[in-house]
């Protein structure tokens, strides 16, 4: 079905057992918590898989319990990867067999596995599923405005372009930066985005410095950094930010054994970037994170104050030279 269907079965209150979510997330999101606020009514009776947590022993286990007391037992798994037909299967079956089940499945993996995944949530089975599509750039700024007033942040259509554009168009990612706006408590501008917000576009100097980590070739990068706009000075702080960034990972997990990116960064990142920065932090040693903040910080003075220097060609030795440290 498509989201107006939904938003019919939603007005009547004729949910079914069993669903399937997928498409654009932020959608999938929003409704699966407005779905799930109709179904059940305490968080005790909701299990929760994320990810990797998905157990199909512990999920089979809570759907089968019959509740004395009429309660709603509301499975929830969220997940970027297939789970195997004959689970999907019998957890739905077990949810028809069951007056008091339900289960909802958040895919967020590649759209084009959805139709296989579908198949376990027909109809025919006691299911049903929906497809979100992707909005256009009106209808992103629409949703965010509506967002912006639940949270009470005063933004004008502007500043949400700016922002969506930043994120690269992802509305998971901007409706998160609406939550962190709200404690600025004044105006929101373009330049309060600008300056807050660490952007998705952002992630292409991630990606050159993730690359001159592993100790890869990274002349023609530098190249194509400085002819989109990047100069030397710029090139050198995000790498400065990037290290320093991984350095706080590194140091939280040694200290605590997990990483938790509300505590390190004062913000959520999307749990895939989490999850590299947190790999990539703990392969150098405290040592090594010295060395090369040390060596950046000396040829950022050097590009700044000495005259007849090759910007170019000095920035490319200092990598190189930063490269001997890993």
């Amino acid at each position: 079905m498509y989201k107006k269907e939904l938003d019919n079965l939603i007005n009547q209150n004729k949910l079914p057992k069993t669903f399937l979510l997928y498409g654009e997330e932020f959608y999938s999101n929003f409704y699966l918590k407005k779905m799930s606020s109709l179904i059940v009514s305490s968080k005790e009776n909701i299990l929760s898989f994320y990810f990797d947590e998905y157990d199909f022993r512990v999920a089979k286990e809570f759907i089968s319990q019959q509740s004395l007391f009429g309660d709603i037992n509301f499975l929830y798994i969220k997940s970027d990867k297939k789970i195997p037909k004959k689970e999907l299967d019998s957890l739905v079956k077990l949810c028809v067999k069951n007056d008091t089940s339900y289960f909802y499945f958040e895919y967020v993996g590649d759209d084009s596995k959805a139709s296989d995944i579908a198949k376990s949530f027909t109809k025919k089975k006691g299911g049903d599923f929906v497809r979100f599509f992707k909005p256009n750039f009106g209808e992103m700024v629409g949703v965010l405005q509506n967002r912006a007033r639940e949270l009470g942040v005063d933004i004008d259509s502007y500043a949400l372009r700016e922002l969506i554009s930043k994120e690269n168009e992802n509305l998971t990612l901007c409706s998160n930066d609406l939550e962190k706006l709200s404690l600025l408590n004044k105006k929101v501008t373009a330049e309060d985005i600008n300056r807050e917000i660490y952007g998705m576009g952002e992630v292409v100097i991630d990606d050159f410095v993730i690359k001159l980590l592993q100790k890869k070739d990274i002349y023609d990068d530098i190249s194509v950094l400085l002819e989109s706009g990047s100069d030397e000075i710029k090139i050198i702080n995000a790498i400065i930010n990037y290290i320093s960034m991984l350095l706080s990972f590194h140091l939280y997990i040694k200290a605590y054994g997990d990483f938790n990116t509300k505590e390190i960064l004062g913000f959520n990142l999307p749990l895939f970037l989490a999850k590299q920065r947190a790999g990539l932090s703990i392969k150098f040693s405290v040592k090594s994170y010295e060395n090369m903040l040390k060596e950046l910080l000396l040829s950022e003075y050097a590009i700044k104050n000495e005259k007849n220097i090759e910007k170019n060609s000095y920035l490319y030795a200092t990598l190189i030279k930063l490269q001997s440290y890993l």
